[in-house]
């Protein structure tokens, strides 16, 4: 039975962006054929230099790069991308002819996470790509988890410190309003103050219903919990 290429690559839903670093033009072309049939979108990159001027452009989901390149190798390379707090958790994959023990050692060291030989073999070339996608969404899945358990911890905290007080407050507005006359300028600052404890108790209830950990750009590199984004009604 033969096997179809799409069998080892992406769904046509969800395609992985991978950056190809290669210095061999014959080499470059022959790996992101086998890429894109499965389904892969596929940028290029000449060297280690480019590499890490187009991964803060892309942000790929994978990195496949040669070990030995001019200008930056890409030991170095991956080095530096592991440096990065942004780029440390994108998986790299090495391709290499010298399978002996100390250029694997040198690539693992430097932060690889596989790597594929030369001739590349497309079957293996696939199947080692699938295997550091997976991975590297499963870390990131975790992530999350670990992100939204202490969200939760915290916004269940603050609900039960808000939550009475706000509604104490917002009963004696309520009666206070009762004994003043509609047409008393008192009336209506009580009942901008009513509105603005029930924009409070608004903000505790989704709190209160977070389900998933989203963050929006609040002040130059500061992300905030995107209350809205993160609760589902």
């Amino acid at each position: 039975m033969s096997l179809d290429h799409r069998e080892l690559g992406e769904t046509p839903e969800a395609p992985s962006t991978i950056l190809l670093v290669e210095d061999d033009r014959v080499s470059l072309k022959f790996m992101e054929a086998m890429l894109r049939d499965a389904g892969y979108r596929v940028h290029r990159a000449g060297d280690g230099r480019l590499c890490l001027q187009k991964v803060t452009q892309l942000h790929p989901d994978l990195i496949i790069m040669d070990v030995i390149m001019p200008n930056m190798d890409g030991l170095e390379a991956c080095r530096r991308l592991k440096a990065d707090e942004v780029c440390r958790r994108i998986p790299v994959i090495f391709v290499t002819g010298n399978t002996d023990e100390q250029t694997l050692q040198a690539a693992f060291d430097a932060g690889g996470n596989d790597y594929v030989r030369k001739p590349v073999n497309r079957v293996e070339l696939l199947a080692r790509v699938r295997t550091a996608l997976i991975q590297s969404r499963m870390i990131r899945k975790l992530a999350e988890e670990e992100k939204l358990k202490g969200v939760l911890e915290t916004a269940g905290g603050i609900c039960h410190e808000f939550n009475q007080p706000l509604q104490y407050v917002l009963g004696v507005v309520q009666l206070l309003m009762m004994d003043i006359p509609t047409e008393d300028a008192v009336h209506a600052h009580l009942d901008a103050i009513r509105l603005r404890i029930e924009q409070m108790g608004e903000i505790t209830r989704k709190l209160s219903a977070i389900t998933r950990f989203r963050t929006r750009k609040y002040a130059g590199d500061l992300n905030i919990l995107d209350i809205g984004k993160s609760t589902v009604d």
